[in-house]
């Protein structure tokens, strides 16, 4: 098959959410009485709503993923692995 499956690695995801929770003040891993990172998710998903993403950014990664004739460019992706982590 041509199309490859991206797997996140949850580690990875988790690092991810918690620093952006940090950045914004909303959670301490300092504090243990604080709330825990997964009750901050709708907190997190109103801010970012709020914020939006501008077309030119869409547009941006639209084409840097997608090739010429619009189609999701897998090679670019996974550049030869067969997964993506990061």
């Amino acid at each position: 098959s041509e199309y490859k499956t991206a797997i996140v690695n949850k580690g990875a995801e988790t690092r991810l959410y918690t620093e952006e929770l940090e950045q914004r003040g909303l959670y301490d891993r300092r504090n243990p009485t604080g709330p825990l990172p997964t009750s901050l998710r709708p907190n997190l998903n109103r801010i970012l709503q709020q914020e939006g993403v501008s077309q030119d950014a869409v547009d941006l990664v639209f084409d840097r993923l997608a090739g010429t004739n619009g189609i999701l460019n897998a090679d670019f992706l996974f550049q030869g692995r067969p997964t993506i982590d990061y």
